[in-house]
C-alpha cells in the first residue's frame, strides 16, 4: 500500500452559486512541499451577525477530472455558531481570518478582503492506496462549504475545493549510491591474498 498526501487542483466559488453576501474569486494556488497556499480576494457586501454556520460536503471520486466518477462521501457541521461558540470551534476560522487583509474580526465586517498564502495542511493525511491503482486513477474529492445565517435562513457563501491524491514513494537513491561507491572502491580480493593472510 502506497501512503498519500492531499493536493489542492482548484478552489472557488461553488459552480452552482447564487448571489450571496460573500463572494470569492477563483482562488489562486502554490505548493510548499506537499501543502497547498491559497491567495485571492473575497468580498462581503454587508455585515454579518455572530452565530453563522457552516456546513461541509465530501464526495469521493474514481477520476477527480470526471466528476460523473464522484460519490457522496459525508457531510458535517464544520462550524456550528460562528463568533459565538466556544474556543475549539473558533479554530476553524481564526486561521482564515489571520490570513486575511485586513484582518478579519468578530463580528464580520462588510468589505473588500484579500487572502494571502492561506496553508491547507496535508502531511497529516493517513489514506493509503494499493500501489497497483497508482498509474491507472486519480483518486480525490471534491470538499464543498455552504455558509448560513438564521432569522431568517439564508445561504451567505458557497466555496469548493477539488482535492487530489498523491502518492507517495520512499526512494533509496542515496542508500544505493553509497553501496555502489564502497563496492566499486574496495580492492576486490584474490584467492592469493587470502591464503597469504592465514
Amino acid at each position: 500500500m502506497a501512503p498519500t498526501h492531499i493536493l489542492v487542483t482548484r478552489a472557488g466559488p461553488c459552480y452552482d452559486s447564487v448571489k450571496t453576501p460573500v463572494t470569492v474569486a477563483e482562488l489562486s494556488i502554490s505548493t510548499l512541499g506537499y501543502d497547498s497556499l491559497l491567495s485571492g480576494e473575497f468580498n462581503i457586501s454587508e455585515d454579518i451577525d455572530n452565530g453563522w454556520k457552516i456546513k461541509a460536503t465530501m464526495q469521493k471520486c474514481v477520476d477527480i477530472r470526471n466528476m460523473e466518477s464522484c460519490d457522496f462521501l459525508r457531510s458535517f457541521d464544520l462550524v456550528k455558531s460562528g463568533c459565538a461558540d466556544d474556543e475549539n470551534e473558533q479554530g476553524m476560522y481564526r486561521m482564515l481570518f489571520h490570513y486575511a487583509h485586513p484582518k478579519l474580526n468578530c463580528p464580520v465586517q462588510a468589505g473588500r478582503y484579500t487572502l494571502v498564502d492561506f496553508p491547507l495542511f496535508t502531511e497529516d493525511n493517513d489514506l493509503v492506496v494499493p500501489e497497483s491503482k497508482i498509474s491507472t486513477s486519480v483518486f480525490g474529492y471534491t470538499f464543498r462549504l455552504d455558509g448560513f445565517i438564521e432569522k431568517p435562513r439564508r445561504q451567505i457563501f458557497c466555496v469548493e475545493a477539488l482535492l487530489q491524491l498523491l502518492y507517495i514513494r520512499k526512494h533509496n537513491w542515496i542508500e544505493r549510491k553509497h553501496i555502489i561507491k564502497e563496492t566499486t572502491l574496495r580492492p576486490p580480493t584474490t584467492v592469493s591474498e587470502e591464503e597469504e593472510d592465514e
